[in-house]
């Protein structure tokens, strides 16, 4: 009944004797602590209620100097909100006392008829049953703004065919390309308007009723369709989804999705739609707190995790995968709590441990006095989208046989490097032209898949050698560029010496052969004086020149302070 030792009573009584009686009785209870105000008029009870602290209970006379019988009950229920009432009378009227109930008040009880426990009992279930109407509302109000929160079109119907509700987005699509048009609203037989269709979406009209029919009858769980919608302005697409309630059969869902954009960008572009094709959204709602308190199908299928399992803790206690921080989530909290809506993509864990990537909408939802009560969060499963576009990305900026940068990536990368080293004072960047000596050779006397073989064993080998700062690109055949960034040349000739050196000690082994090769390396610096980026491969590539010009296998450097 409550939550402390206290309890807050607002005792209405004009008869200063029973008001006494009733004050001794409470006094008496040693369970509870009763705070009893007392008033005598239903004037002073409208004061108490709208400017003392909230009470717990209110015990109300109906015989009041200036009001009487079930008014006083009405006007008090009026005043007091969702506080429970207790109507105490000198007369046992059973019907008298159903009609109390019926306009508000919890219990009744007869004057001189109850002793100290039977009125706790009696405050114990008047206070239990005011939280359970005021949950009920609550909920009622909370189902409303769940299904008005979500841009499917949603209506429900019962099993003869009727509308019984429509959500907002349901409205609004009919209010703004049917106005005036009522056939689609709560109290329309659903089913009677397709079985009248004329026209062109006559079938289409004909097979949504009969897929309605079919899950009603109980002859599938499920009907999915789709169709075009067209007004006389504008184009849509819509997938159409009837489900049975799971809890009772008399009702079945209707929704229908807006798939239009998703049909528009089909005709652009179909390898990206492929990837949307099987677009699923998962629902979830949870307390303020977080804690989940109910999810839908679709979130059971990303997640791996039943209703069962999820009901009662976190998302981040079930999917929380560690790749995002915490000022990450301290940045979503801000939002929703401020009553703003969040968006954005994220990576989380499947029960079985596989990751997926996620874009997740979430928003806060307010009860009848404007406080969030309830989170509700969409999550739609992006990874498929997600990994086309690192393999487009690993198409336009990789080398195909080694991995490594291709040459107009690593182009915009040292583009980059020179902005950088035009910017900061004493920051200095070599640059490394790589030749495979006699490659044609190697090519010639082995085939050219062992020259492959050789061009991925030579990319390894300097891949190994690199920082996680530097970067290398294959230019083309079997020429390279590496740059070392905050390195001064001389300690990139040493570099570029133990890589020398490290080739032609490691030959490749393939087909019981062993291989060996050597490279010619040229080295320049990067000026901050230079216009472009490719300046200083060119002074690179003439270093190179003079590496194989002069022996191969060799270190060569060009500056403006070395001999050429």
């Amino acid at each position: 009944m409550i939550d402390t030792t206290l309890c807050r009573v607002l005792l209405v009584e004009d008869e200063p004797g029973d008001a006494h009686l009733i004050r001794s009785t409470l006094l008496a209870a040693r369970s509870v602590n009763f705070y009893i105000t007392w008033v005598a008029t239903l004037a002073e009870t409208r004061v108490q209620l709208h400017e003392s602290l909230p009470y717990d209970v209110l015990l109300l006379d109906l015989s009041l100097p200036d009001s009487s019988g079930l008014e006083t009950v009405h006007a008090c229920r009026q005043v007091a909100g969702p506080l429970p009432i207790i109507v105490l009378t000198g007369h046992d009227d059973t019907d008298f006392a159903l009609r109390t109930l019926d306009y508000g008040a919890q219990d009744y009880l007869v004057k001189g008829s109850f002793d100290t426990e039977g009125l706790i009992r009696a405050i114990r279930y008047a206070i239990s049953r005011a939280r359970l109407e005021h949950r009920l509302h609550d909920s009622e109000q909370f189902a409303i703004s769940t299904i008005d929160a979500l841009s499917a079109h949603i209506c429900v119907i019962d099993r003869s065919g009727k509308i019984v509700i429509v959500n907002q987005s349901w409205r609004n699509f009919y209010e703004k390309n049917f106005p005036g048009h009522s056939d689609s609203m709560s109290g329309i037989n659903y089913l009677t308007v397709c079985d009248n269709a004329v026209g062109p979406g006559s079938e289409q009209a004909a097979s949504m009723a009969a897929g309605i029919r079919s899950v009603i009858e109980g002859e599938q769980d499920t009907f999915v369709m789709e169709y075009a919608c067209h007004s006389a302005t504008d184009q849509y697409w819509f997938v159409a989804r009837v489900t049975r309630f799971q809890t009772d059969s008399r009702y079945v869902v209707v929704s229908h999705q807006d798939i239009t954009e998703r049909k528009l960008v089909e005709a652009r572009d179909r390898l990206l739609v492929a990837a949307l094709e099987a677009v699923n959204h998962g629902v979830v709602i949870t307390d303020t707190q977080a804690r989940i308190e109910w999810v839908n199908p679709a979130f059971e299928t990303l997640t791996g995790y039943a209703k069962e399992e999820a009901i009662g803790f976190r998302p981040t206690e079930l999917v929380k995968s560690g790749l995002q921080d915490e000022e990450f989530y301290q940045n979503l909290w801000q939002t929703i709590l401020k009553g703003g809506t969040w968006h954005g993509e994220l990576i989380n864990r499947r029960k079985d441990g596989s990751l997926y990537h996620e874009e997740f909408s979430i928003a806060p939802v307010r009860d009848e006095n404007g406080d969030i009560n309830h989170f509700v969060g969409v999550k739609l499963d992006i990874s498929e989208r997600k990994r086309l576009e690192a393999e487009l990305w690993e198409m336009a900026t990789t080398d195909a046989l080694t991995g490594l940068f291709n040459r107009r990536h690593f182009m915009a990368r040292l583009a980059e490097e020179l902005a950088r080293l035009q910017r900061l004072e004493h920051h200095h960047v070599s640059v490394l032209m790589l030749d495979i000596d006699h490659f044609k050779h190697i090519n010639d006397t082995y085939g050219h898949a062992v020259g492959d073989e050789m061009l991925k064993h030579i990319a390894t080998l300097m891949r190994h050698e690199l920082r996680r700062i530097d970067t290398i690109g294959r230019l083309g055949g079997e020429e390279f560029s590496i740059y070392l960034s905050g390195t001064d040349l001389a300690a990139a000739v040493v570099f570029a010496d133990r890589l020398r050196q490290k080739i032609a000690d490691m030959p490749l082994k393939i087909d019981g052969q062993s291989i060996s090769t050597t490279v010619s390396i040229g080295i320049a610096a990067m000026e901050a004086a230079d216009a472009q980026a490719d300046a200083v491969l060119i002074r690179a590539d003439h270093a190179l020149y003079r590496a194989k010009s002069g022996g191969r296998n060799r270190v060569k450097v060009t500056c403006r302070h070395c001999p050429d």
